[in-house]
This record gives C-alpha cells, sequence and structure tokens, in this order.
C-alpha cells in the first residue's frame, strides 16, 4: 500500500459555505495527526463561486486544473462538498490524466455529486476511490479512515435483510454511491461497461419520494444491472433526521425497492442466482454516527449476520 505523505481538499463542485470553516480545518487536523504529516494543501475555490454560475465553487476550467494538478502531486484527495459540477470535469479529464491515476494511485474521497467522477475514475483507471462525506470525519471514526487508507478491514453492520439474506458469504466489488449521480453517470449514448456479475451494488441519497425512486430504479434495470448484480445494499434515502416524517419516508422506499424488484428476485432465485438486499441505516446525507466509507473498486464482504467488512484492495487469494 502507498504510504500517503501529501493531502489536499478539493472542490470540484459546489463551494464550502463559509461557517464550514471550522469542519474543515477539524478533518485537517485529524488526518494530519491521524497520518503523521506535517501541511496539507487547499484549493483556491473552497470558499468561493463561479461569476458566471454561482452555484459552483470556478470555471470548469479552472476546476479542472485544480483537479488535475491534485493528482499529479497529491496522495490523498478529498472532495470537500457535493452540489452539482462534478460532471463538468468528464468533458476536461484526458486520457493522460486516468495514466497518470494507473500509475501514481492517489487516493480520492468524496460523496453526493462526486459519485460522478468516483464512478468515472473507477471505470476508466480500476484504481479504488473512497464514498465518504469528508467533513464528516470524526475522532471516533477517523480510526476506521485511516485503517481503510492503509489497506486494512473496517467493519459496519447492516441493518435488516429486505430479501431472504443470501445462502452463504457474499463478497463482491462495492459500485454506486449517491443513486441520481449513479443513474446519470450511466445514462450516456454509450453506457459504460461493467462486469456487473462481480459488483455489489451501494445506493443512498437525499430527499427522493417514491416517484422519483421509481424512475431511478427503472433506468437501473434499463442498464440490466439488476438481472446481473451481486446484491445491493440500500442506504437513507432523503435527508436523514430523528423525525417520524424521515422514518415513514425511509420505510415506503425501503418497501417500494422490494416491490418494484419483486418480479427480478423470483426470476433469480428460481435460476440460483439470488438477489439479496440488504438496508443499512449509516450510508447517506446527515449521518452523524460511524458514518459508513464505501470503498468503490475495492472489496466487501458481508454475512448472513448482516456484518460487513470493507477492503481498499480486492481480496487477497
Amino acid at each position: 500500500m502507498k504510504k500517503i505523505k501529501r493531502i489536499g481538499f478539493l472542490a470540484p463542485s459546489t463551494c464550502l459555505p463559509l461557517n464550514a470553516k471550522g469542519a474543515l480545518n477539524k478533518t485537517a487536523r485529524l488526518l494530519k495527526k491521524a497520518l503523521g504529516l506535517e501541511e496539507v494543501f487547499y484549493s483556491d475555490y473552497l470558499f468561493s463561486s463561479d461569476e458566471h454560475i454561482d452555484h459552483v465553487s470556478a470555471s470548469a476550467e479552472l476546476r479542472y486544473e485544480s483537479f488535475r494538478t491534485a493528482i499529479r502531486q497529491l496522495d490523498l484527495i478529498l472532495s470537500v462538498a457535493g452540489g452539482t459540477g462534478a460532471e463538468d470535469l468528464l468533458f476536461k479529464v484526458a486520457r493522460k490524466d486516468y495514466r497518470v491515476i494507473r500509475e501514481r494511485r492517489p487516493l480520492l474521497v468524496g460523496f453526493s455529486d462526486f459519485t460522478f467522477m468516483l464512478s468515472q475514475i473507477y471505470y476508466s483507471s480500476r484504481v479504488p476511490v473512497i464514498h465518504f462525506p469528508s467533513l464528516q470525519l470524526k475522532p471516533a471514526n477517523v480510526g476506521k479512515m485511516v485503517d481503510l487508507l492503509t489497506g486494512r478491514d473496517i467493519h459496519y453492520r447492516g441493518r435488516a435483510w429486505l430479501t431472504p439474506p443470501p445462502p452463504r458469504r457474499l463478497s463482491g466489488t462495492p459500485i454506486g454511491g449517491n443513486l441520481t449521480t449513479f443513474v446519470n453517470f450511466l445514462n450516456r449514448v454509450d453506457p459504460p461497461k461493467f462486469s456487473w456479475k462481480r459488483h455489489i451494488l451501494f445506493i443512498e441519497d437525499l430527499q427522493i419520494d417514491v416517484e422519483d425512486l421509481h424512475r431511478l430504479l427503472a433506468a437501473l434495470r434499463r442498464h440490466r444491472v439488476f438481472q446481473r448484480v451481486k446484491g445491493i445494499v440500500v442506504g437513507s434515502l432523503a435527508a436523514y433526521s430523528r423525525n417520524s416524517h424521515y422514518r415513514r419516508q425511509q420505510k415506503e422506499n425501503l418497501a417500494f425497492i422490494r416491490t418494484y424488484l419483486d418480479d427480478v428476485i423470483k426470476s433469480r432465485r428460481r435460476h440460483g442466482f439470488s438477489l439479496p438486499i440488504l438496508s443499512v441505516s449509516n450510508f447517506g446525507h446527515n449521518i452523524q454516527r460511524d458514518t459508513m466509507a464505501v470503498p468503490i473498486g475495492g472489496h466487501v464482504t458481508i454475512s448472513k449476520s448482516r456484518n460487513i467488512t470493507f477492503r481498499l484492495n480486492r481480496k487477497r487469494a
């Protein structure tokens, strides 16, 4: 595993509000201490807004230049916010940039809208990336993040099986992230081609209702994801809170997933290739405790008893 010596924060999508400076500085201090580092790189655009498009941090050209420099100089690159705009980088990033990522293997961490570039980087370079909201790093979970970054296993526990559990331990390559963004990543003239049979799909989203969810699942069905993927892990599908409205919306969305995929579940069971679906409570927006870090392109093992083990690299022989 490559030693992490240089880390930095980028804003490839929407900028941070000024009141997030404290969270940013706290995250930087935690990582510096945990990794034994002396300095951190900060993009010039973390708190800025582009003069033409206010909801992004800078022009696509400037955001790309920041990204281009980071993948050539840093070992750990953290995207600070979601929002919208990461897809703009796709039009700028060149094949030679993906070659740099393949050769240098910097670790990229991001969340929400950055699902687009995380998926593209994994697809184009086959280098693992991490789906995690960078500024949700806290003293309670920095140990897990460092373990993941340095090649050790990390562990979580699922909430409930929405289907019968798999007959044996489920293992595969994590893929996915924010559901809306991941579907957008797939919806192109020439969709990226994955070997779904070795992947386990992780999905979460923010403030979607059953009709939104229906459209997104229909798109994944069109891409034949559900016919082939090894399993599905479903996180929060709304802005997490402890109130009854959130619980009701989450329960309704989970029930819809089970109902909508019932024909696929039955068909796969008849053919001896079940589709296990597990819900988890610590994957998604606004999660405050034990927030799940998912190594896209890495390795995951899920037991019948809902124990989840992640590793950044694929399973050793």
